[in-house]
């Protein structure tokens, strides 16, 4: 069925119809765009989205590039831009491909080029200078030449568009917020994905730390994979060396769960025994138990104002900076007596 059929049998013209059905139906009256709806239903037609990107040097879809998509539990970033890309009636095409492996990488992003998105989100939190990083911006750099737009995730001092989190203040802001309700001696639990966010994370927690004048040795800082089983494998060894901590501070919340599961595995109960806290929030913190404390991360705030700069016709470097607050649920319930 082509756009001529739909036309003829919802009685309309085929700007009409294509108004209507490819992007533009605030310009058709509401009973006109139901007609034509039904006419399309009615006939099985389906939008060639080739020809559409062909026509109009982009598609209506997006692409996304990340480094994994996790098995265990939501990536709050992801989420965040699946949820964007719904609310505006946009498919997404995704590749998976670590941005320290470039070559993949590029690969991933000219495959993206060839269908012709809207716009490219390509999520990170590698060093604009980090080895190469100037080459796979190269490659952004032509998708904007051909149509599509390009916003980063977590990747700043381009000459694209980013929207990132202030990770460094995240992890003050959490340190602080556990100190207010008395906790002073803590380990971090860090992740060794590459990339900047769990370091982040972690100096901005041992500088608040220190700030307060309380002790914060390297020791207290145990690194794993950014991952859940990573998460218990560091409270093992945690374990082993724990020195009085009653505190601990995960830089993300799939590592938290993890260290819960090994904590509860040792007789120890979080909340009374030891305090635990993750960062992100994401929604399977507050149905476990007890409901585990987290740095709130505006991920669904960062989807839509990346989405906002994929408005601008082209990059300028534009960085958009957010920052989340600490929330403090049952595993954190505070000592009576600093």
């Amino acid at each position: 069925m082509t756009l001529e059929d739909v036309a003829r049998e919802a009685g309309v013209s085929v700007s009409t119809a294509s108004r209507t059905l490819n992007g533009k139906p605030a310009k058709v009256g509401a009973a006109t765009q139901a007609r034509v709806r039904a006419a399309a239903q009615a006939l099985g037609y389906a939008t060639n989205l080739a020809a559409q990107a062909t026509a109009l040097g982009r598609s209506k879809s997006i692409g996304l590039v990340v480094s994994t998509i996790p098995e265990d539990y939501q990536n709050p970033v992801t989420a965040g831009l699946f949820r964007s890309a719904g609310n505006r009636d946009l498919l997404v095409s995704t590749g998976i491909s670590a941005l320290t492996d470039v070559d993949k990488t590029r690969q991933v992003v000219r495959q993206l080029r060839g269908q012709r998105p809207s716009v490219i989100f390509v999520v990170g939190t590698e060093p604009a200078d980090s080895p190469g990083m100037a080459e796979l911006i190269e490659e952004l750099n032509w998708a904007e030449r051909e149509g599509s737009r390009v916003v980063l995730i977590g990747v700043r001092g381009t000459n694209l568009d980013s929207v990132v989190m202030d990770d460094h203040r995240a992890g003050g802001d959490m340190a602080r917020a556990l100190i207010e309700v008395g906790y002073t001696e803590f380990a971090v639990i860090a992740g060794t994905a590459p990339g900047l966010l769990s370091k982040h994370r972690v100096a901005g927690f041992r500088e608040a730390v220190l700030e307060e004048g309380l002790p914060f040795t390297p020791d207290r800082v145990i690194w794993q994979e950014f991952t859940h089983d990573g998460g218990y494998r560091a409270v093992g060894e945690l374990l082993r060396r724990r020195d009085g901590i009653n505190a601990v501070f995960c830089v993300n919340d799939a590592m938290a769960i993890g260290a819960a599961v090994r904590m509860r595995e040792a007789g120890l109960t979080i909340g009374a025994d030891i305090a635990l806290a993750g960062c992100d929030d994401i929604p399977a913190l507050r149905d476990i138990d007890p409901p585990m404390s987290s740095m709130h991360l505006p991920w669904t705030e960062a989807a839509e104002e990346a989405f906002a700069l994929a408005e601008y016709p082209e990059s300028d470097g534009r960085t958009v900076v957010l920052e989340g607050h600490a929330v403090l649920r049952r595993s954190t319930p505070g000592l009576v007596s600093r």
